[in-house]
């Protein structure tokens, strides 16, 4: 499993080009509305753990928790070396009060042993998970699903789709803690843009898929006061994941960094509960999404925004 989530979309257009946008503000940065600065958004007095925190997408929303105030960040990844330089990284770039408690985990997720021991020990100490971040993914390898054949295709089904179970149950289940709860997953646009990743990297759109639809089984069945739970694609951003695979500035319309952390503060927010189960990118603006015919959809259409078959709704 990587350490840090691969969904920046690695993609390969001939000429970089920008998608069309479900809202009419599209944002490749962070903007007012979702800033950690803001008081509605504060996450004072609660602990954020972030699964795939060391670098990427997962470090940036490490340093939007961490503006925020979060009083404890939890950082967890496969290599402790990587999770203490992204430590040392956000006291040194934030300028860290020693009041925030950063912690680092390493925890392969894809054994079961490691995530039940790092559940107890946290229990252990007493430690409440108020904030889930799902980050870390595996890309799996770019070949035709037969030609990776079954074994390979399930391994990948043990990076992308148990641990989100796994860390989930774990998360709800813990304490006798009456706080609200709130599971942020880092998903992909890979989950529906087929003409895209399918035929790249077609065991990663499916098992992102089965992840994200994971999820949003647990929300239909779990009052969101009780664990809001919110899916999105953090969009094009170029990190190391991404220059590893050939990608450079030239490559794509890369989002920064602070979009999809910014984003992820604001997801666990009550701001956010009207899209719990949903699935939404974090370039699409949150007071369109809010307000207006785009909330006013998500408010009457239950298949919006949701994992399912395009065009089969209502027959």
């Amino acid at each position: 499993m990587a350490s840090g989530n691969a969904t920046q979309d690695h993609q390969s257009p001939a000429t970089p080009q920008r998608e069309r946008s479900l809202t009419k503000a599209d944002h490749n940065k962070s903007y007012p509305s979702i800033s950690p600065l803001r008081p509605e958004l504060s996450q004072a007095g609660r602990t954020v753990l972030i699964a795939g925190a060391s670098s990427g997408i997962g470090y940036a929303i490490a340093a939007s928790f961490a503006r925020a105030s979060a009083s404890r960040i939890i950082l967890v990844g496969r290599h402790i070396e990587a999770l203490e330089a992204a430590k040392a990284k956000l006291r040194y770039e934030l300028r860290l009060s020693p009041l925030v408690a950063i912690d680092t985990r390493a925890c392969d997720m894809t054994e079961l042993y490691h995530t039940k021991r790092l559940w107890a020990d946290l229990a252990a100490k007493g430690v409440s998970v108020d904030v889930l971040v799902l980050n870390a993914a595996s890309l799996g390898p770019i070949e035709p699903i037969l030609k990776s054949g079954a074994e390979k295709v399930w391994q990948e089904f043990f990076a992308n789709v148990r641990p989100i179970l796994d860390f989930t149950e774990r998360f709800y289940k813990q304490g006798a803690s009456h706080r609200p709860k709130y599971l942020v997953n880092v998903s992909t646009s890979a989950i529906h843009r087929w003409e895209d990743h399918g035929p790249e990297r077609p065991s990663y759109g499916l098992t992102k898929s089965a992840g994200t639809l994971a999820v949003q089984q647990i929300a239909r069945d779990t009052p969101k006061d009780a664990m809001q739970i919110i899916s999105f694609h953090p969009g094009a951003v170029l990190t190391d994941a991404a220059r590893r695979t050939g990608m450079t500035e030239s490559s794509w319309v890369w989002d920064q960094a602070d979009l999809p952390g910014d984003f992820a503060v604001w997801a666990a927010s009550p701001e956010a509960a009207f899209l719990h189960g949903r699935f939404v990118w974090s370039r699409w603006d949150v007071d369109e999404l809010a307000r207006g015919e785009l909330r006013e959809r998500i408010d009457k259409d239950p298949y919006f925004l949701r994992i399912g078959v395009v065009g089969a709704a209502g027959y």
